[in-house]
C-alpha cells in the first residue's frame, strides 16, 4: 500500500472520505509557495512511513484545488485535517514537531472502528494496576505484534519488565530503539527508572540495610539509604513507605529529602503505577493534617 498520495479535489470523496472509513487519512493541504508547508509535509511523510500502513497522507495544492479548500473553510497554509470512518476528527494549522504531529497520528489509529488497540491497552493496564505485571506483559507482547512503534505500547512493555526485574530484557530493547522513541517523553523516564535499578539482583546490601535500620530506626540516613535500595530493586511499595516514615517524622529532614524522592519516583514510574497512587494519598494527608 501507497502510505503518500497527492490528490485532486475530484478524488476527495474517493480516497479521503471512503477510504477513512477503514484506514486513518491524513489531508496536508499545502502550496508550493509556503514556507512552513515545506517544513510540515516532510514531518508528516516521515511520521506516516513510521506507522507502516496504517494511516494515509493525502496531499492537496490548494492554488490547483480551490473548490475542496474553499469548502473546508481552509484560511492559511498549511492546514492539517485527519479524517476517520468518513469524517473530520482533528485538525491543526501551521508547522508542528514530529511529537505532536505523532500524538495526533496515534490518536487516530486509535479511534479508527475495529481496532482491538484501546480495549486492549485498558486492559493491560488494569492488568498492572491490580499488580498483575505477568498477565499485563503477556497483553502488551500482543499489543507489540499488532503495533511495534507505538510509545505508548513501548512504555506499557518496559514497565512490566522493570516491575518483573527482567532489567536485561528492558536494556536490550533501549539498545534497539531509534531516536524518535528515545526522544518519547514517557520513554526517558523509563529509561532514567532502568538507569536507577539494581540490575545485578544483589540483596547483600539490602539485607544489612534491613537491620541497621531495625536497630537504628531514629537514623534517617539509614531509612533514606533503605529507601533508595527498595526503589532500585523495583521494591516500590517499601521504599515508598520508608520514605514517608522520614516525612512523617521531620518533613524538612536533608532540605526536604524524602518529599523530593517521593516526588521524583512518583514521577518516574507514572500515574499507572500501583503504589504511586497510594502514597501519594499519604503523602498529601500528611502535608495537609
Amino acid at each position: 500500500m501507497i502510505n503518500v498520495v497527492d490528490i485532486n479535489e475530484d478524488k476527495f470523496v474517493d480516497e479521503v472520505i471512503e477510504k477513512s472509513k477503514t484506514i486513518p487519512v491524513i489531508v496536508d493541504f499545502w502550496a508550493p509557495w509556503c514556507g512552513p508547508c515545506k517544513q510540515l509535509t516532510p514531518t508528516l511523510e516521515k511520521v506516516v512511513n513510521k506507522k507502516n500502513g496504517k494511516v494515509i497522507l493525502a496531499k492537496i495544492n490548494v492554488d490547483e484545488n480551490q473548490g475542496i479548500a474553499s469548502q473546508l473553510n481552509i484560511q492559511s497554509i498549511p492546514t492539517v485535517y485527519g479524517f476517520v470512518n468518513g469524517k473530520p476528527v482533528d485538525a491543526f494549522q501551521g508547522a508542528q514537531p514530529e511529537s505532536k504531529v505523532e500524538v495526533m497520528v496515534d490518536k487516530m489509529i486509535e479511534a479508527t472502528p475495529g481496532n482491538e488497540i484501546p480495549k486492549l491497552l485498558d486492559e493491560a493496564d488494569q492488568l498492572f494496576k491490580d499488580h498483575k505485571f505477568e498477565e499485563s506483559l503477556t497483553v502488551y507482547e500482543r499489543l507489540v505484534s499488532m503495533d511495534p512503534g507505538n510509545p505508548k505500547i513501548i512504555a506499557g512493555f518496559l514497565r512490566c519488565l522493570i516491575q518483573l526485574k527482567r532489567f536485561g530484557i528492558a536494556q536490550e530493547m533501549f539498545e534497539s530503539f531509534d531516536e524518535s522513541i528515545l526522544e518519547n517523553d514517557e520513554i526517558i523516564k523509563i529509561k532514567k527508572l532502568l538507569n536507577s535499578s539494581n540490575k545485578d539482583g544483589s540483596s547483600i546490601s539490602l539485607e544489612k540495610l534491613e537491620e541497621e535500620v531495625k536497630m537504628k530506626p531514629k537514623n534517617k540516613e539509614l531509612r533514606f539509604s533503605l529507601a533508595e535500595s527498595y526503589l532500585s530493586s523495583s521494591e516500590n511499595e517499601k521504599g515508598f513507605n520508608e520514605l514517608l516514615k522520614i516525612f512523617e517524622q521531620e518533613p524538612n529532614w536533608n532540605e526536604g529529602a524524602a518529599k523530593k524522592k517521593l516526588l521524583e519516583f512518583f514521577d518516574l514510574l507514572g500515574f499507572n503505577d500501583p503504589n504511586v497512587a497510594a502514597a501519594r494519598k499519604k503523602l498529601s494527608s500528611m502535608m495537609f493534617k
